[in-house]
């Protein structure tokens, strides 16, 4: 982990070093060739698309990030862009594995139709309502989008852990097994951010839970197609080991400073299938 300086009991993320080791092409460690002697199943296929099309949407996140107060704090829009440069190359990895067994790219799959919830309204703003009504929000936005973050990268985190258990693909782990590795910085910057901006201040805090109430997840589900929210659920989140996924999910939610149980309930009632 790059981090330097101490705040309180706490190391910060060192942005400036993640900058200079962004992380990109993957595509000569995915042990493609292997595909084609033991190609993915049906189910792994699909995940691999899905998860590849949240990964490939960073920018449609980032462009409504920036239009906040967010854009303003120098830190977190220098760990973004890296951020998302990360991501690209994430999505293209996954992309080259569909390809590699004989599948469409995610970008080039049609979308369903979406769910409509007025629970999940809020998610749907586009750039402008975002921005109009960020500004009376202010800084303490900030906070809400390094937590939500932050929780994404559970989410996804479990996401891909599942998908490696289910495939039994030996290639496909090593691929996620180098995925995860480049998100853990991810993660390390928005444990660090959240924590430190929810417990410094109470109207960030009392923002971000309101936020956490009714936000969709993982970040951008939104935007898909309400069958494979639904597969999503259900491959990630249903059974025995899902709802304990979700549970330990619940739990670090409930953690963070200034949230409470009913918060990580709320996350854990929108994993569940």
């Amino acid at each position: 982990m790059t981090t330097i300086g101490e705040v309180g009991q706490r190391t910060r993320f060192d942005v400036r070093e993640f900058a200079r080791t962004a992380r990109g092409n993957h595509r000569e460690t995915l042990q493609l060739s292997e595909y084609a002697l033991s190609p993915l199943n049906p189910e792994s296929v699909r995940m691999v698309r899905y998860l590849g099309r949240l990964e490939g949407a960073t920018m449609e996140h980032l462009r409504n990030l920036l239009v906040t107060a967010t854009h303003k704090d120098a830190r977190v829009t220098a760990f973004l862009v890296t951020w998302a440069f990360e991501k690209f190359w994430i999505a293209d990895a996954l992309d080259a594995v569909l390809e590699a067994n004989g599948m469409e790219r995610f970008q080039d799959v049609a979308e369903g139709k979406v769910r409509k919830s007025r629970s999940e309204s809020a998610d749907r703003r586009g750039p402008i309502r975002r921005a109009l009504s960020a500004i009376r929000l202010g800084v303490p936005i900030v906070a809400v989008h390094t937590t939500t973050g932050l929780i994404d990268e559970w989410i996804t985190r479990a996401a891909y852990l599942r998908l490696a258990a289910q495939s039994k693909s030996a290639a496909l782990a090593s691929t996620i097994s180098m995925i995860l590795d480049v998100k853990k910085r991810h993660q390390d910057f928005f444990d660090d951010e959240s924590r430190r901006r929810l417990a410094e201040s109470p109207r960030a805090a009392a923002l971000t839970r309101k936020t956490l109430l009714t936000a969709s997840w993982p970040i951008g589900a939104v935007d898909r197609a309400a069958d494979d929210r639904s597969f999503f659920e259900e491959y990630v989140f249903g059974g025995d080991a899902g709802v304990a996924s979700a549970s330990e999910i619940e739990a670090r939610v409930a953690s963070l400073p200034g949230l409470d149980d009913r918060i990580g309930s709320a996350v854990a009632r929108k994993l569940l299938p």
